[in-house]
C-alpha cells in the first residue's frame, strides 16, 4: 500500500511540475463548454425565406406580414416567379420558398364561407367542398434536419395566421371559434417548460469533454513513460504493474471529478441550466462511469507506442462513443441492429444519467439500471485493460 501512495504522490507531484499541462486541462474543458454550449443546439432561427405573390390582394400581403414578423425567418422579400424562385434556392440565398396562387384570396373566402343564420359548425359553408386553400412550399432539403425543422416552423406559423383569419371571421358573425372545436387541449410541458435545446445538449456535452480529458490524460502517461523509457525502470521496483496503473489513474479520476464540477457550474451559472439532483449522487455515478473512461486510456497505453498513436486509438473509440450515445441523435430512432450495439457504449448511459439528473433530479431509485450497466461495462473494460497492460508489462 505505501508503494501504491509512493505512485499517486509521483503523478501528482509530476502534475504539478507541468504547469503548462495543469492549465489546459483546466482552461480547454472550459473554453470548449463555453463554445460549443452555444454552437451545438437543435433550434433553427432566422431561415431565410422568399415568397412568390401571384394572388397580390390584402389576404396575401397579411399572410407574407406574419412571416416577415416572425423571429424564427428573415424575410428576403418576393420574386416574379417560379423560375427566380429557384435560382435563389439553387444559389442558397433562401431556404424556404413559398408560393401563393392567384386565385388563393378567393379559396380562402370559399373555404370559410359562413351560412347566415346558422350557428356553429353549420355556419361554415360547403363551397369549396372540403378542400382547403392550397399553398406551395418550395424546402432546401440538403440538411434534412434543419429543413424538416423549419418547415415545421413555417407550417406552423401559417396555421396560426389561418386559424386567426377564421376566428376575426366567425367572430364578425357572432360565433366562437370554441363552438366548432369539441377538443381543447391544454398541455402542460414538464422539466423543460421553455424547451430550451441547450438544457438538454449542454449535459452532454460535459459527459464528453469529461471522457475525452479522462481517456487522453491517462493513455498519455503511460505511454509518455514509455517513450522516456522510465517504465522499465518502475517495472523492476517492487511495484506490481497493477499499482502502476492504479496509480497513474488515481490523479486523472480526481482531475475528471474537477472538470464535471467546473462543467456543472458553467451550465448552471452561465448557460442557467438547472441541476435538480444529488451532488454526491452524481459523483457516485461519475466514478463508476471513469471505469471505463480510463480503462480506455489504459487500455490505449498497452497498444500505442507513441502519444501520436495514442491520440489516434483513443480518438477512434471516442467517435463511435460519441455517434452512437444519443448525443447528437435519440438512439431510439437508430436501427435495431445499432441499438443493440449501443448497450455497450458507456458513454449513453452516463449521459442518459446525466441529463436525468439535471433536469429530472433522479436518483439512484430511477437510474439504479443504468449504474449497473455501466459497472458492468466499466468492470469488464478496466480489468480488461489491465490484465492486457500485466502481459505487456511481463
Amino acid at each position: 500500500m505505501n508503494l501504491f501512495r509512493v505512485i499517486v504522490l509521483k503523478e501528482f507531484q509530476q502534475l504539478a511540475r507541468d504547469r503548462t499541462s495543469l492549465r489546459l486541462m483546466i482552461m480547454m474543458p472550459m473554453v470548449q463548454m463555453m463554445v460549443l454550449g452555444y454552437a451545438l443546439t437543435t433550434e433553427v432561427k432566422h431561415t431565410p425565406v422568399a415568397v412568390v405573390d401571384h394572388d397580390g390582394g390584402p389576404v396575401g400581403r397579411s399572410l407574407i406580414q406574419a412571416i416577415s414578423n416572425n423571429a424564427l425567418f428573415t424575410y428576403k422579400g418576393n420574386v416574379n416567379s417560379e423560375g427566380e424562385l429557384r435560382e435563389r434556392l439553387d444559389r442558397g440565398e433562401v431556404k424556404l420558398g413559398l408560393i401563393i396562387p392567384g386565385d388563393f384570396s378567393r379559396q380562402l373566402e370559399l373555404a370559410t364561407r359562413l351560412t347566415p343564420g346558422a350557428s356553429g359548425a353549420a355556419a361554415l359553408g360547403a363551397g369549396s367542398k372540403g378542400s382547403g386553400a392550397q399553398i406551395q412550399l418550395w424546402v432546401d432539403g440538403q440538411d434534412a434536419n434543419s429543413a424538416g425543422v423549419a418547415r415545421g416552423y413555417l407550417s406552423a406559423v401559417l396555421n396560426q395566421w389561418a386559424t386567426r383569419n377564421l376566428s376575426t371571421r366567425l367572430e364578425a358573425a357572432g360565433i366562437r371559434m370554441d363552438q366548432l372545436i369539441p377538443i381543447v387541449t391544454d398541455a402542460s410541458v414538464l422539466f423543460n417548460p421553455l424547451l430550451k435545446s441547450t438544457w438538454y445538449m449542454i449535459p452532454g456535452i460535459a459527459v464528453i469533454l469529461v471522457t475525452m480529458v479522462t481517456a487522453l490524460l491517462t493513455g498519455f502517461s503511460i505511454v509518455r513513460e514509455k517513450e522516456s523509457g522510465t517504465l522499465e525502470q518502475l517495472m523492476v521496483t517492487p511495484l506490481k504493474p497493477i499499482h502502476v496503473v492504479v496509480g497513474k489513474a488515481v490523479p486523472f479520476f480526481f482531475i475528471g471529478v474537477a472538470e464535471l464540477m467546473i462543467a456543472l457550474g458553467i451550465a448552471q451559472i452561465w448557460f442557467r441550466v438547472p441541476f435538480r439532483g444529488n451532488y454526491l449522487t452524481l459523483i457516485a455515478f461519475t466514478g463508476i462511469y471513469m471505469l471505463s473512461s480510463l480503462g480506455i486510456g489504459i487500455f490505449t497505453s498497452t497498444v500505442a507506442r507513441t502519444q501520436q498513436q495514442a491520440l489516434f486509438i483513443i480518438w477512434f473509440f471516442l467517435l463511435f462513443f460519441m455517434l452512437l450515445s444519443g448525443f447528437f441523435l435519440p438512439v431510439e430512432n437508430m436501427p435495431h441492429w445499432v441499438q443493440i450495439v449501443t448497450l455497450g457504449n458507456p458513454v449513453r448511459w452516463f449521459m442518459h444519467v446525466l441529463r436525468e439528473m439535471f433536469l429530472k433530479g433522479s436518483g439512484f431509485p430511477e437510474l439504479w439500471r443504468e449504474a449497473l450497466a455501466m459497472l458492468a461495462i466499466g468492470f469488464t473494460v478496466f480489468t480488461f485493460s489491465v490484465l492486457k497492460f500485466n502481459r505487456k508489462a511481463g
